[in-house]
């Protein structure tokens, strides 16, 4: 469900500024398989054990995201003549199981994106459609109490887009990520939410570049407030980052010869309004915006995220 960031391949851009893009971005081309600010609102189901013993949610999320700024620390800061726009429509199925483990509810889901990537840089343009990245992972849910529940989990995201090391704009990051994820929600009183996700990414190689992405401190955040029985308004936003260097054909990645910005880890944090409704009952529909700030070695934009839920039990 991860969308797919536009990447700079060395190849293309074979301007000295570009070359110096490639070398100097956090993560490979600054991309991760993550897609923070996924989750918002109800992270998790609150009261899983009296939840029906099978159950399936189905989710529709659309995704877009905007940015004119590309930070790089090792340049001098924004990088000019920048044009990045993304769009995903991600459908997601959840399921939860009667099975119990550890004292939780065993559940699971996958989700396969559809994206649209379009990136204009130094004078060149190109643009992708197609299928991302599958992401799937198990869960296990504990049901506290009424107002808290817990989860934890291994995201696994596998290279099935489109990938080409030629290319401005890919449906793939070409590489796996295996995603240790801990989350919660919980309602401090009747009338406000509070949910949290928290995930820390190990990258795997990019085979046809031997470039290894830096691991990933993440989480995704949401604080809501009920205005009536079925709207509720709130702030939500993302932070990430990178914690480790990364690397290429074995060594540190440089930038002229010498380290820039400890392996040119990155950075973001991101703010904005969100709105959540309850329909048919128990069916939910949200809509969420957020502003990048504090970026480093990263894209620096806007995110959107709308997200419709239809729950079903058998």
């Amino acid at each position: 469900m991860i969308p797919t960031r536009t990447r700079f391949p060395l190849l293309v851009i074979s301007l000295a500024g570009a070359c110096a893009i490639q070398s100097a971005l956090a993560t490979e081309a600054g991309v991760d398989n993550i897609g923070p600010g996924t989750d918002g609102f109800f992270m998790l189901p609150l009261s899983p054990d009296s939840l029906p013993d099978n159950m399936v949610a189905f989710n529709l999320y659309y995704n877009h995201y905007t940015s004119t700024k590309l930070n790089i620390s090792s340049l001098g800061g924004k990088v000019p003549d920048v044009d990045i726009e993304s769009t995903a429509v991600i459908p997601r199925l959840d399921y939860l199981s009667p099975l119990r483990v550890f004292g939780g509810r065993l559940a699971g889901y996958i989700a396969q994106p559809w994206l649209k990537q379009e990136v204009a840089v130094f004078g060149l343009h190109d643009t992708r459609e197609g299928m991302g990245d599958t992401t799937f992972a198990p869960i296990i849910l504990w049901d506290m109490s009424p107002s808290l529940t817990l989860g934890a989990a291994v995201e696994v995201t596998v290279p099935t887009g489109e990938y080409s090391v030629d290319r401005l704009a890919n449906t793939s990051n070409n590489f796996y990520t295996y995603k240790p994820l801990f989350s919660f929600t919980w309602l401090p009183t009747d009338k406000t939410e509070v949910s949290m996700k928290t995930t820390y990414s190990f990258n795997g190689k990019n085979k046809d570049t031997d470039y290894e992405s830096g691991q990933i401190f993440h989480f995704d955040y949401s604080a809501s407030y009920k205005i009536t029985d079925n709207l509720m308004l709130g702030l939500n936003g993302y932070y990430l980052k990178q914690t480790t260097d990364d690397k290429q054909f074995g060594h540190t990645v440089q930038f002229n010869g010498e380290d820039v910005n400890d392996g040119v880890r990155g950075q973001v944090f991101a703010i904005g309004p969100a709105l959540h409704l309850t329909f048919l009952k128990y069916a939910t529909a949200e809509i969420r915006w957020a502003k990048e700030f504090d970026v480093e070695n990263r894209p620096e934009g806007e995110m959107l995220w709308a997200k419709v839920s239809i729950p079903y039990a058998f």
